[in-house]
């Protein structure tokens, strides 16, 4: 009963902390207000809603720690690698996206960085032989500041790239060291090439970029279902032509953002050149997940109140186990006394149902020995008193039979009770009580 009721008590208290957790602090505003909704993250907005305007992205990728993802507006979206499920081609932003002034106030301060950051060519996240990179190239025609490298792991900035060409061309980055793709747009069709560091595989000594191939055509296959990277032209005249702005390769596929779709392919295609495979499109709302941020204190209160939800359901379940301990224990406590109550049953009925002498029960064995006492005690009586009317008696011994006959009774009563001071047969102890007769007479 005492452990149903601290279970009761236990099971009231976590209810009431469930209940407390699902209600939002309140605010300290003058409004006193109380919401149950978490604050929508406007910036991931953004991303979630675009529908063919520009594209809020300055550089998205993934490096061996962590995916990024930088804003037009310089806003940081640092969260774990497996953000991304490739199964199903989803992206979490499920923290705050932090201002890259406090997220990479060295980057961010930097005076080449101000002189560059409304001219920037293209921007991507590299990774080296030592470090993860940040990289902001600048065209030569815009600029005449040339790109710079910011060091993430060792927080630094170095002189980077310019482009000189003329083509417009999308950086796409990898996860590979020191090579990223490049995608253009000639005279409407896409083309796909690979960079590579030169002279080097540290960016911090600013090796040569190299372009390893020619530009190649991306193109649909016969069906139009498939796609297939050709040398030269496509060869059943029907190239892709999307409108590719930015772009990322993580866990063997391409992540293509266009104006209206993200377009999801295998890497294979740009390794198997000759080779179709099928294309997936995602909207950006079903790509991009903003489920909101939870502010500091809220994390905080949270994170204490589950610890102390946990610890509750922990005792709970010790008390459970307890309980059902005591509950076996007490249930093979009634199984042996009803064992045992049954086998003194048994041993009862079998004694009480025999006729030997002295196989009954203690009670029964006393009232056999009363009652063999009494039937002696009487026979003893009768012999005694048929021997006294036997004596032979001469005159003046009237009261020496009286005197026998008063004390023939105390005789008696001690020849039953005393049967083992005197001898089997009663006759004898009258017998010895004679002499004592006849000395009285001749008195």
């Amino acid at each position: 009963m005492l452990l149903f009721d601290i279970s009761t008590t236990f099971m009231v208290s976590v209810c009431i902390i469930l209940m407390m957790m699902t209600n939002e602090t309140q605010t300290d505003d003058d409004d006193k207000m109380t919401t149950t909704a978490q604050p929508k993250d406007e910036t991931c907005e953004t991303l979630h809603n675009h529908n063919g305007a520009k594209l809020n992205i300055l550089a998205v990728g993934r490096t061996p720690t962590r995916m990024l993802l930088i804003t037009m507006d310089f806003y940081v979206y640092d969260v774990p690698i497996d953000s991304i499920d490739t199964a199903i081609n989803k992206l979490y932003l499920r923290t705050k996206p932090i201002p890259m002034s406090e997220k990479y106030p060295v980057l961010f301060n930097d005076q080449r960085f101000q002189q560059i950051k409304d001219v920037i060519f293209n921007s991507f996240i590299m990774t080296d032989a030592d470090s993860e990179w940040i990289c902001i190239t600048t065209k030569s025609s815009e600029t005449r500041y040339p790109g710079i490298n910011y060091d993430i792991k060792n927080p630094n900035v170095y002189y980077g790239w310019k482009f000189f060409d003329y083509w417009r061309e999308v950086l796409i980055s990898t996860i590979e060291t020191c090579i990223y793709y490049a995608l253009r747009h000639n005279q409407g069709n896409l083309e796909i090439t690979r960079y590579q560091c030169r002279g080097g595989d540290r960016i911090r000594t600013r090796p040569r970029i190299i372009r390893l191939m020619s530009f190649r055509p991306i193109c649909f296959d016969s069906t139009g279902q498939k796609i297939t990277v050709e040398r030269h032209r496509c060869r059943s005249a029907n190239p892709v032509r999307w409108p590719v702005l930015k772009g990322f390769t993580d866990g063997g596929k391409f992540y293509l953002f266009g104006q209206y779709y993200i377009y999801i392919f295998d890497e294979n295609v740009f390794r198997e050149q000759g080779s179709s495979y099928p294309v997936t499109k995602r909207s950006y709302d079903s790509f991009f997940n903003c489920a909101g941020y939870i502010p500091a204190g809220q994390v905080s209160r949270s994170l204490f109140l589950w610890i102390i939800v946990a610890i509750l359901l922990l005792l709970l379940i010790l008390l459970m186990i307890l309980w059902c301990i005591l509950a076996a224990a007490h249930h093979h406590r009634r199984h042996r006394s009803s064992l045992s109550l049954d086998k003194k049953t048994a041993r009862s009925g079998f004694e009480g149902g025999g006729g030997g002498v002295g196989v009954g029960p203690p009670r029964n064995r006393s009232m056999m020995l009363t009652h063999g006492l009494s039937m002696r005690s009487r026979l003893q009586t009768r012999k005694l008193s048929s021997n006294s009317k036997n004596i032979t008696t001469k005159p003046g011994a009237v009261s020496c039979t009286t005197a026998v006959s008063g004390r023939s009774m105390p005789a008696t009563v001690r020849t039953g009770f005393n049967h083992r001071a005197s001898s089997n047969n009663p006759s004898n102890r009258f017998k010895s009580l004679t002499p004592r007769i006849q000395s009285s007479r001749n008195r």
